[in-house]
């Protein structure tokens, strides 16, 4: 997922020089010359991913997360974290409240954020014997980098960067940690919630939905559909506007003027970060916005909680909580 634009200001951007020959030292140490997993460690499955295939090895112990939540899968998986990626929250050890319970004695090193991008010294220097990052953008150089430090598996060549969702992150993942069998189950159980919410709310069956959310002053975007947070509309039962298969990523900035748009059944703004205040005044001042049909029949929603943190994350640590907090919350306006 474009984050950046979910958040505003933040920025994806790595490099690795510094010590240049004594990290390239290190990472021969701990990993085999190509990074395909094939030197002393056992064999493990072959991981198909956007920049080919890694053999990853049997029982991985030591795991560096470098994708946006992958965490959180890697945990519900009973996966050793031994390093991670510190989307946002400030919480310890880049880990939300839903997965501290996992966590157990680990204290992962923090190896990269979404200021920073991914720092590959620190990457390193944990001895991973395994990197993984299905929820990234990860970069053709910046592939090759860590998987000359460990075998790693980027994200599936199938969805958008950013776009891959819950489901096969979790089987991913699952394959990867030899814990197939497992994921089936995470997976499987909460679908079972999703079928649930989706039979106690017919209602939402059919409606059309637009997420959007704040880029900038007087600058509003939509999701996409293959955007986690559409997704979880999805899932409920809800259907994407035509508007939006025009969107190639997952997030497109749209003029004010093109606010005509969102006449749909529900319009959903995404607000996390602290950003709810700043988009309310920046709607409030912008007069097509109040003249949508949709508006005028209080049919928008704007999430800004914990719950909008869960729908946006969408592990399956984490959509337990959104699926019990945001359904009561949409279906009274759908009534």
């Amino acid at each position: 997922m474009n984050m950046g634009q979910q958040r505003i200001g933040l920025s994806r951007r790595g490099f690795l020089v510094g010590t240049g020959g004594a990290l390239l030292a290190f990472a021969a140490a701990c990993s085999s010359s190509d990074g395909d997993g094939s030197g002393s460690e056992p064999s493990g499955p072959v991981i198909a991913h956007k920049y080919g295939e890694t053999q990853v090895p049997t029982d991985p112990q030591r795991i560096v997360s470098v994708g946006y939540n992958d965490q959180d899968a890697i945990l519900a998986l009973g996966g050793t974290l031994a390093g991670t990626f510190d989307w946002y929250g400030d919480y310890p050890y880049g880990v939300w409240p839903w997965a501290q319970d996992l966590l157990g004695d680990a204290q992962p090193e923090i190896v990269g954020t979404a200021s920073t991008n991914i720092d590959f010294e620190k990457v390193a220097a944990v001895a991973p014997d395994l990197v993984v990052g299905t929820y990234s953008g990860l970069t053709q150089a910046q592939y090759d980098k860590l998987s000359a430090i460990a075998p790693t598996v980027a994200q599936p060549a199938d969805f958008a960067d950013y776009g891959v969702p819950w489901q096969d992150q979790t089987r991913i993942l699952g394959d990867a940690l030899g814990k197939k069998d497992k994921a089936a189950e995470l997976v499987s159980s909460v679908e079972t919630q999703f079928d649930d919410v989706r039979a106690a709310n017919p209602a939402f069956a059919g409606k059309t939905v637009l997420v959007g959310a704040l880029k900038g002053p007087g600058q509003f975007g939509v999701y996409g559909p293959e955007d986690p947070k559409v997704r979880f509309f999805t899932e409920l039962g809800f259907v994407n506007p035509p508007v939006t298969e025009q969107i190639t990523g997952n997030f497109a900035e749209i003029s004010t003027e093109q606010l005509s748009l969102a006449n749909v059944d529900l319009l959903v703004w995404y607000a996390g970060g602290g950003y709810g205040d700043k988009l309310r005044a920046e709607l409030d001042k912008t007069p097509i916005y109040q003249e949508l049909d949709v508006v005028k029949a209080g049919r928008t929603i704007t999430l800004e909680d914990a719950a909008a943190e869960a729908m946006a994350w969408s592990t399956v640590l984490s959509l337990p909580y959104a699926l019990n907090e945001i359904p009561p919350r949409v279906a009274p306006l759908l009534a």
